[in-house]
Parts: structure tokens; C-alpha cells; sequence
């Protein structure tokens, strides 16, 4: 993925790693993109800068239990901060876009993050907007942008 953010140090780097374990939780996602991952963390970091890392180190416990999905839940019924940042992660998963604590859409960072949402692979069906049959410019991301 060429607009990935980069992992600078070790803590980024394992909560990079937790980050994809925690989706594969929450979304039944058995092979998340980490680019895609990445930038989508990084996203909810910023809209969420306490909850994300309570919700990671949720994660790392449940992770430990003998049934992690069970553990994980009841983490999230006992906290609605982490239950919020939890919904939050599997919209952005699914749909590349998320609702940021002040009611505000954070649409898709990318054209590319748009194109992986795993809505596309439930729904069995191309993203809208996107044309794939046919070549750039006149298929692709923003086809309609260009003048035919």
C-alpha cells in the first residue's frame, strides 16, 4: 500500500501487530491488509487516544483467557468507552470510514482503503463507484471525474 503510515518504534510495532490480531477477533477477517490495518489504526488513534490503547490492552488479556472472544466481550459490556472504539474499529474494517466521538464522519482515507472494504466481500459485489472492467481512467476510484 503506497500511502501506509510508517511504524516508527517497538511500542508501534506491537500494537500494530495486536491491532491486526484484535480485528481478526472482531471481524472474522482470517488475513487483514497491515497496510490497510496501519492506517486504520492510526486513524482511530487519533479520534480515540485513550480508548484505542484500553481497548488494545483489553485485547492482550482476553487474548491470554481460554475464550478470548468471550473475555473481549465481557470487557466491552463492562465499558462503553471500549465498546464505542470496538463498533468503531469494525466500521472502519468494513467500510473504511468511522464516527469519530463528536458525531463527525471520517470517511475513507484512500481510494484504496475505500476499495478493501470487507462490505464488498459479504455483499459479493464490486465497490460502488467502481467500475472494474474497464481500464483507467475510464474505470477505477473517481472514473467519473474524467471527461470521457
Amino acid at each position: 500500500m503506497t500511502d501506509a503510515p510508517v511504524v516508527t518504534d517497538a511500542t508501534d510495532a506491537t500494537d500494530a501487530t495486536d491491532f491486526l490480531d484484535l480485528t481478526r477477533l472482531l471481524t472474522a477477517e482470517p488475513a487483514p491488509d497491515p497496510g490497510v490495518g496501519e492506517a486504520y489504526r492510526q486513524r482511530l488513534a487519533l479520534a480515540f487516544p485513550h480508548d484505542l490503547p484500553r481497548l488494545l490492552d483489553a485485547h492482550r488479556k482476553a487474548a491470554t483467557q481460554p475464550d478470548p472472544a468471550a473475555a473481549l466481550h465481557s470487557a466491552l459490556d463492562d465499558d462503553t468507552g471500549l465498546a464505542r472504539v470496538a463498533r468503531e474499529t469494525i466500521a472502519i474494517w468494513f467500510t473504511a470510514e468511522f464516527t469519530r466521538p463528536d458525531g463527525a464522519i471520517d470517511p475513507p482515507g484512500s481510494a484504496e482503503q475505500y476499495q478493501s472494504g470487507l462490505i464488498w466481500q459479504v455483499i459479493r459485489a464490486h465497490p460502488i463507484s467502481h467500475a472494474p472492467e474497464l481500464p483507467p481512467p475510464l474505470g477505477g476510484y473517481g472514473y467519473w471525474a474524467n471527461h470521457p
